[in-house]
């Protein structure tokens, strides 16, 4: 059975980590280039974000929710360096990279797939941890399955494995990309290398995939096969190609015992893997459309990136207690408080899409583990402290020790 879709879009995220102590200096980049613009919030214009964040993630990432207009004019008349200064104290910053054009590109199959880039977000954070977001949108296909297989293709063109066979014929036909390796250079100009990301243990090679499809009623409907739905499913969840073969016993809990979909109605469903998140919708209901894409990709959208932020700073801070113990003790400190302990949102479905987030990145394990390594890195630390604290107490007792035997002598002897 062929799906078709009604809307569709994807959005391809790649992590990155710029050092801290150069943090500053790369917002400064940012503003000084002008593809990058900041993206202001506003309480009227996203009315949507603000009511649905709880104040304290407001504070954290949206902090020009409280700024005034006047204090938004008085922003734009300052130089790139006085921006910067004030943006690098923020926790979050968020900028849109003006295309030149509409990107648009083929995949050179079979049944060639055309798609456009209409939109690219860099999202920064002030510990390093940032997000490069490509969003894309098929064109002139209604087939799910060209869906499936762009996900599946797409997701590794800044990989080695973009040179191998398999993925040798993407290409990108604009006047700004001759090929596929356009994007890899985007990549290069905002993030850079990923040699600090592969310290951190975060793996960008592929991109994570956060994707919407809504398929027409006649495909999913009441009367809907759904062994053969869920089939079709599992391979958008997973972001495997549209021929790949699923067994009926892989569309049960995993071995990990973890949530793989949520069903939100009979025909929304939510679906997840440590590396992808996927919403499938059918069009019988007008909402599917409409309002569900929308907030899929602005509250829930944001939601995923937090859940992210924590994993990979999580990531970062293991890494760090190793070299850097003072300064990831603070950082600790700092996420335990400003993120761990507080809710995003109160809203019922998003707290459940938050939690099965955190479940298939194991959020909770990976915290319980870098603060049992905190626990010895601190014990450790404190005693090789005392060590040395008491080393210098027996250099400096000694010394004194030293000088008043000398002082004696000299007494003594009358020199």
């Amino acid at each position: 059975m062929e799906l078709m879709t009604k809307y569709q879009y994807t959005y391809f995220i790649y992590p990155y980590l710029i050092e801290e102590e150069n943090y500053k200096k790369y917002i400064q980049g940012l503003v000084n280039n002008k593809k990058c613009k900041i993206r202001f919030f506003d309480k009227k214009k996203d009315i949507h974000l603000y009511t649905y964040f709880l104040p304290k993630i407001k504070d954290f990432m949206f902090w020009s929710f409280e700024l005034s207009q006047s204090g938004l004019k008085d922003f734009e008349k300052l130089d790139s360096t006085v921006k910067s200064t004030l943006l690098s104290q923020h926790e979050c910053n968020i900028f849109n990279y003006k295309l030149p054009e509409n990107l648009q590109g083929k995949v050179q199959t079979d049944n060639s797939i055309f798609f456009e880039i209409s939109e690219i977000k860099v999202i920064c954070f002030k510990t390093g941890i940032c997000f490069l977001l490509f969003k894309t949108n098929i064109e002139n296909s209604d087939k799910f399955s060209d869906v499936i297989n762009f996900n599946y293709k797409f997701r590794e063109v800044n990989s080695i494995a973009y040179n191998l066979k398999e993925y040798e014929n993407i290409k990108i036909q604009s006047s700004s990309f001759k090929d596929v390796k356009g994007i890899s250079t985007v990549i290069k100009e905002i993030a850079g290398d990923d040699a600090l990301a592969r310290q951190a243990n975060i793996g960008n090679e592929k991109f994570f995939v956060y994707s919407y499809a809504c398929v027409d009623q006649k495909d999913w409907n009441e009367n809907t096969k759904q062994e053969e739905l869920n089939s079709t499913f599992e391979k958008f969840r997973c972001v495997l190609p549209a021929n790949s073969q699923i067994l009926n016993d892989e569309l049960a809990i995993n071995d990990l015992g973890q949530s793989k979909s949520l069903y939100k109605s009979q025909y929304i469903k939510y679906g997840f893997t440590a590396t992808s998140s996927c919403l499938f919708t059918s069009n019988i209901n007008t909402s599917n459309f409409t309002l569900v894409p929308q907030k899929f990709e602005s509250e829930y959208l944001y939601t995923y990136l937090i859940v992210l932020y924590k994993k990979f700073l999580l990531n970062k801070l293991g890494h760090d207690f190793k070299f850097k113990f003072e300064k990831a003790e603070k950082g600790f400190l700092d996420f335990t408080k400003q993120l761990w302990i507080q809710d995003i949102t109160n809203e019922e479905f998003g707290r459940k899409l938050e939690n099965s987030w955190a479940e298939n990145l194991e959020l909770k394990e990976m915290f319980e583990r870098i603060k049992n390594e905190y626990d010895i890195t601190y014990k450790k630390h404190n005693v090789e402290q005392l060590n040395k604290n008491n080393y210098i107490t027996r250099v400096i007792v000694f010394t004194i020790f030293a000088i008043n035997i000398l002082a004696i002598l000299l007494l003594f002897y009358g020199f």
